[in-house]
């Protein structure tokens, strides 16, 4: 998937997003409001016991590989980039994905707690005045934003005292940059995921009385008249916002067709358009989808990691929109969505 771009034009009959719509069930949309957990969910989530073990060891496989990459003050060495606030950005998301494979705790990977602190106390360092993470570019207003809200999900999954207080600071900066509205697609996906991560650990009051102020809800700018709409970066930071906020499928289809696009294109390394990061967004909707194509696409992505993606350094390559460190956080995020036991279905 090309962040942002526009995928082939395929050509899916009306009846195909009417089945779509009966099919999925109703838990896409009523999983916000109620907080509803399917009973017994199978180990492995969504990889299911059988794929369990394969997805977990590359977890572990992407974990080592983007370790290997932190330097001696906590930051990670993205490889790729151009100015000083994405390798701040870059580490704030492999620190973010290095503690949610620390929490699960059920993934050994030698060395990662020792990674974790680092990291976790290079954001810190980093934190400037204004409580946002990072100083930022001219041109490059963004990734401070980005690299502020994956700080948040690290602060917060951590859980670790003596990282309240940047925390605290970390989420009103997010909140003030988000009155002005978030970019579209990856910088607005992030910071709702994020939000949404910390309420369902029993952590939203850190935003205020209501949590999810800074989720909009906006017009459509890239659903066409006929056909799927496009799984592009924009429309999946969009429906997360609209799954995020409770809106009922009947009401608003879009979540649906967007849904059922996604499963129709499942993961494909193209290097070096693919983003993983993009992959972790389609995720997250994937796995709260119910639908019963959501197994067979997690395990599609792990296949293409394991086998073409991941290099001989166990980290996945930068390509156009992203660097390395940010590629193999997005993947090991995105395996980690679908061995979460917080899925909706398998």
């Amino acid at each position: 998937m090309i962040r942002g771009g526009t995928p082939a034009s395929r050509g899916v009959a009306a009846t195909t997003v009417l089945a779509l719509l009966l099919a999925l069930t109703t838990a896409f949309f009523a999983v916000r409001a109620s907080w509803w957990r399917p009973d017994g969910v199978p180990p492995g989530g969504l990889f299911g016991a059988e794929g369990k073990a394969d997805a977990e060891a590359m977890v572990a496989r992407l974990c080592r590989g983007v370790m290997r990459r932190q330097q001696p003050d906590g930051a990670f060495d993205p490889g790729e980039y151009t100015y000083e606030i994405e390798r701040v950005s870059a580490t704030a998301l492999a620190t973010a994905a290095l503690v949610t494979v620390q929490q699960a705790g059920d993934i050994a990977v030698p060395g990662l707690d020792g990674a974790v602190t680092r990291g976790l106390d290079y954001l810190k360092k980093k934190q400037v005045d204004t409580g946002l993470v990072g100083f930022p570019e001219r041109k490059d207003r963004w990734s401070q934003v980005d690299a502020t809200s994956a700080a948040i999900l690290a602060f917060g999954l951590a859980g670790r005292p003596e990282d309240q207080e940047a925390l605290a600071r970390a989420v009103k900066a997010l909140r003030r940059t988000a009155r002005e509205r978030l970019r579209n697609g990856w910088t607005r996906g992030l910071a709702v995921m994020t939000v949404d991560a910390l309420v369902e650990r029993g952590q939203g009051d850190v935003f205020g009385d209501d949590p999810y102020e800074l989720v909009d809800i906006r017009d459509l700018k890239q659903a066409p008249r006929e056909g799927p709409p496009q799984t592009s970066d924009w429309n999946v930071a969009e429906v997360i916002c609209r799954v995020v906020r409770g809106l009922r499928k009947g009401v608003d289809p879009f979540p649906a067709e967007l849904v059922r696009a996604i499963l129709d294109e499942p993961a494909e390394w193209n290097y070096p358009s693919t983003d993983c990061a993009a992959w972790w967004m389609q995720s997250w909707l994937v796995a709260r989808s119910g639908a019963p194509e959501a197994g067979p696409w997690f395990q599609t992505m792990r296949t293409i990691l394991a086998e073409e993606a991941t290099g001989k350094d166990d980290a996945v390559q930068g390509g156009w929109y992203a660097n390395t460190v940010t590629q193999t956080s997005g993947a090991i995020l995105a395996l980690m969505t679908g061995l979460s036991p917080q899925v909706v279905a398998r």
